[in-house]
């Protein structure tokens, strides 16, 4: 696990400014504070920064092959290392070191830009051809590694963290209108947006192939080639049974590539399904010696440590609890947004941050449940998809006369699940097409507000809520599913799950020096289980069908069959009295005024009807307030 930069001359120019690439290896070395290490010739540099993981004496980059004429650096794992390393022993191929990078160069000497194809791993890859004069970046397949880049006047900078790219001297800071409105409606930004109009994310499982001063993007794999088309055959007794003995078979098979280490490591604990299955099959494997951490938090409708002490108690894993209470809460908000460089919505980031950071303290790689809801459909807005299929065959004047009504009696709510807005939203938008629905039901803001939010000296003439389903079509171009479930599995998968989940899972724990992995996205294990028809994944009402009936026979009843709770904090709680002091600081008229982005108006009425109790307006205001200090940190001039 590491950080990289580089700039590279599209024409072989030399650099005008190769002295830049220290700077920017400086912004990433919470990433890698072991090591660092650079590449240069004439019109390239490759800067790392390394958390040694594999390979602790000899494995510092940048790495080459035999030749020399091969030359890379890379973030992330490959699991499957050693496997393709005795392979290209057999073909002649001679190693200076034991390290899972060096690979990389000799399996690209073997099979040119295919070598991709063979790594099962999380990885951003840079990498020069001297031979060819050929320069790749290069993705994995979930966007488990982060790789942005800017392109412009004959070169491309790039880098794990924005923060590095702006080092580098003519990067303008200037906003991207279309990603600002996506964010406020996603809580992301989907890719290959950023909040910057210059600056792009690599798509996941995509590499850019830079040659002849010529720089073209191509996919190398896609979810949608392993999903299961329309028309899905109907399933024995028998026949899931089968499928319950590969799956079990096949998430040993991703626990086990993901041990591969030279450090200590662990597990983050929530006592969800997801977390519990990854601790049975490393129990299974060392029982008696896994390491568990978890985090508590003092309000109930929040807490799920009984859950996690109930599955680290059936293990006996050595399990270690963080208490974290609304002090260190805001603590971690605060050292948060001194460090991202993107505003992220998702309030998940800061008991994730003082997660990484209390096992840091102990472990330097922690295993998580990440992907488990995207591939069996966990999520409670699946329940939407479902419901929304009976609600629909309601005669309209039913829904009008009746659901209407209901809508408007549903309760103002500052508990962790907030039933009454999600069902407002439901009854208010079922009627979209899927994809949009389903964007509504999840969102920050609703379109309507998002049109509301933006001040006119902002948007001009431009409604900002006719940008924000623009990522929908790329993405469903020529796709076909077998139900509707499928393309919602499918969009969340590349969307929420690339660009809000792992996203936070990168930044909380790199800026603790700490690895994480995930076994869920194993590639082998995704395409299984994307095979799958829809109905084994949710079976009328109930999610994760299948999951559930494949490690019954490893976790207890109440564990596979509890409720669903995200990994959530009482923001609609905090902002009413906590941090109230701090909202109304960072939302105040006068400043918003100034700042000439929001309607200052829109945005009071919101606080006050959220304060007063008459409407619950948390996920607006919470990615309101998140986007405010990030701007006051880094889009007003900050460094």
């Amino acid at each position: 696990m590491c950080g990289i930069c580089g700039i590279h001359n599209l024409g072989l120019e030399p650099l005008r400014r190769p002295d830049i690439i220290d700077r920017m290896s400086e912004r990433l070395k919470h990433r890698g504070p072991d090591s660092q290490g650079k590449f240069e010739l004439s019109h390239l540099a490759f800067a790392i920064r390394r958390l040694s993981i594999i390979d602790l004496k000899t494995g510092d980059q940048p790495l080459s092959n035999e030749a020399g004429d091969v030359t890379l650096v890379f973030n992330g794992e490959v699991y499957n290392y050693r496997e393709l390393r005795k392979e290209l022993l057999g073909r002649g191929h001679r190693f200076k070191t034991q390290s899972d990078g060096e690979v990389i160069a000799h399996l690209y000497e073997e099979k040119g830009t295919d070598f991709v194809r063979d790594l099962n791993g999380m990885f951003a890859i840079a990498l020069w051809d001297e031979t060819a004069k050929r320069f790749l970046l290069v993705r994995d397949r979930a966007g488990e590694k982060p790789l942005y880049y800017w392109q412009k006047e004959g070169a491309i900078v790039f880098a794990s963290e924005i923060k590095a790219i702006l080092e580098y001297p003519g990067v303008s800071r200037r906003l991207d209108p279309e990603a600002v409105a996506q964010y406020f409606f996603y809580g992301y930004f989907p890719t290959p947006r950023s909040v910057y109009a210059e600056i792009k994310k690599l798509p996941a499982a995509h590499i850019m192939v830079v040659q002849g001063g010529i720089a073209r993007t191509e996919c190398y794999w896609d979810l949608r080639d392993y999903m299961c088309a329309p028309g899905p055959p109907s399933f024995t007794p028998k026949q899931e049974k089968e499928v319950c003995v590969e799956l079990r078979e096949r998430l040993r098979e991703a626990a086990v590539s993901r041990l591969v280490s030279d450090v200590p490591l662990g597990i983050f604990l929530s006592g969800g399904l997801d977390s519990s299955t990854v601790v049975a099959t490393m129990s299974e494997l060392s029982p008696g010696n896994v390491n568990s951490f978890s985090v508590s938090f003092p309000q109930r409708s929040f807490d799920e440590g009984g859950y996690a002490a109930d599955v680290a108690k059936h293990f006996h894993t050595q399990h270690h609890v963080l208490m974290a209470d609304d002090a260190s809460m805001r603590k971690a908000l605060g050292y948060l947004v001194d460090h991202l460089d993107e505003p992220m919505a998702d309030p998940a980031v800061m008991p994730t941050f003082l997660l990484s950071q209390f096992a840091r303290e102990h472990i330097k790689v922690a295993l998580s449940g990440e992907g488990g809801d995207e591939l069996f459909g966990g999520y409670p807005t699946y329940l939407g998809v479902r419901a929304a299929e009976y609600y629909l065959r309601l005669p309209r004047v039913i829904r009008r006369q009746v659901f209407d009504r209901v809508r408007d009696l549903l309760p103002v709510s500052s508990g962790a699940v907030p039933l009454g807005l999600f069902l407002r939203r439901f009854l208010t938008h079922a009627g979209k097409s899927p994809a949009e629905r389903h964007h509504i039901w999840f969102g920050m803001f609703s379109p309507v507000e998002i049109d509301g939010l933006f001040s006119s000296e902002w948007a001009g003439a431009y409604s900002p809520s006719t940008a924000i389903f623009s990522p929908l079509p790329r993405l469903l171009e020529d796709a076909q599913f077998d139900e509707v479930l499928g393309e919602m599995l499918y969009l969340d998968f590349r969307m929420y799950l690339e660009d809000n989940l792992l996203v936070k899972v990168d930044r909380a724990s790199m800026a603790c020096s700490l690895e994480v992995r995930t076994p869920f996205l194993d590639h082998r294990l995704v395409e299984f289980v994307a095979g799958l028809p829809t109905h084994l994944k949710m079976r009328g009402f109930k999610g994760k069908y299948i999951l559930k009936k494949a490690v019954e026979e490893w976790l207890p009843h109440k564990i596979v069959y509890r409720q669903k709770r995200g990994f959530t904090v009482p923001i609609a709680s905090w902002i009413r009295n906590e941090l109230r002091p701090l909202v109304l600081e960072t939302l105040a008229e006068g400043k918003l005024k100034r700042q000439g982005l929001f309607s200052s108006a829109f945005v009071n009425q919101m606080l006050r009807e959220h304060i007063e109790g008459r409407a619950d307006h948390r996920k607006s205001l919470w990615t309101l307030l998140c986007f405010q200090l990030w701007y006051d940190r880094w889009g007003a001039g900050g460094s």
